[in-house]
């Protein structure tokens, strides 16, 4: 019972950004021992763009929702962050599409409880998307140079369709990752959230939205190698409304908003001759509709499949709400 009751309460949180892993389902047969089942999101088509400050106008430009004007003073102070007013390099525009994600949950219930929590999935998603660049600027100056960032902000892109020849977008995130001030952290802030088509169902309209960034790093120092998590951290959550119309909203710029998290490693002895601290950039988003009273009950009172009385509780929820 308790870990049916946590996995419908997991549902109705943003515990989504949690991001379970994917596992192998296992299968058992005879009789009527109960089957693991596997079960996935559907998937979706996502982009995630890395920023350098002089590639900042073009990119925020690409697939710009028609309901965000070019001209108006919060898209100028998204514009000027991220452009943050540095000179670089002269490079083609890098845009990065990867692999979408697909998250899996294992149920051990009753077959009528994994029916159940099958439609309950409908009503949340869970889009990625990740690109690889290097974030730290190049510089021919002598040791002692304060670090310069290279890549400014981070543009995750879910499209309505997952046709790759359909660029309609559902969901436009901006996010900042440009060094603090002491240049000993990244400051992490989201700068704009677009929503005009949700990826999950909702009976109201009415839709939770968390989103996180993370990043990963390879790196050495003088004597081994070393790879791992830099920061994963969730910079956003909104109640949103579609039931009117697209949903935008922008965020402050000011130097303390946003959160703080670590500086991207940097290699012993790296040659800063080139742009240097490579490292993969990931956006996650949970989209969580207002699912049915009628499941969200069911999923909280449906036994462990082990449980004798089983088929009894079950037929009194049944009746409870009416279904028989």
């Amino acid at each position: 019972m308790a870990k049916a009751r946590t996995l419908a309460w997991s549902l109705s949180s943003l515990a989504l950004l949690a991001l379970i892993p994917a596992a192998p389902g296992v299968a058992a047969s005879g009789g009527d021992t109960p089957q693991r089942q596997l079960y996935t999101f559907a998937p979706t088509r996502a982009v995630l763009v890395l920023i350098p400050g002089a590639e900042a106008a073009q990119a925020l430009a690409d697939h710009r929702p028609e309901m965000i004007a070019g001209s108006n003073s919060a898209e100028a102070e998204l514009l000027h962050e991220c452009a943050a007013g540095e000179t670089q390099h002269a490079q083609a525009q890098k845009g990065f599409l990867f692999a979408l994600a697909v998250r899996a949950w294992h149920i051990l219930l009753h077959p009528f409880a994994v029916s159940v929590h099958e439609e309950l999935l409908k009503y949340a998603k869970v889009s990625d998307a990740s690109a690889t660049g290097d974030y730290y600027r190049a510089n021919d100056a002598a040791g002692g140079t304060p670090l310069e960032s290279r890549i400014s902000c981070l543009r995750f892109i879910r499209f309505v369709n997952t046709d790759s020849g359909a660029d309609d977008v559902a969901l436009d995130f901006v996010a900042s990752v440009r060094l603090d001030t002491d240049r000993s952290a990244i400051r992490l802030r989201p700068l704009r959230l677009y929503v005009s088509q949700a990826g999950a169902k909702s009976v109201n309209g009415h839709y939770a939205v968390a989103i996180g960034v993370r990043a990963e790093a390879v790196w050495r120092d003088e004597f081994a190698g070393h790879s791992g998590k830099v920061f994963d951290a969730t910079v956003a959550s909104e109640g949103v409304d579609l039931k009117s119309g697209a949903f935008l909203k922008y965020y402050p710029t000011d130097a303390a908003s946003g959160i703080r998290v670590p500086i991207v490693p940097i290699s012993f002895g790296v040659d800063r001759s080139h742009d240097f601290g490579r490292a993969e950039f990931a956006v996650s988003v949970a989209e969580l509709g207002t699912a049915p009273q009628t499941l969200t009950l069911l999923a909280e009172i449906l036994p462990d499949p082990d449980e004798k009385l089983e088929k009894l509780l079950v037929a009194a929820a049944l009746a409870g709400v009416g279904l028989q």
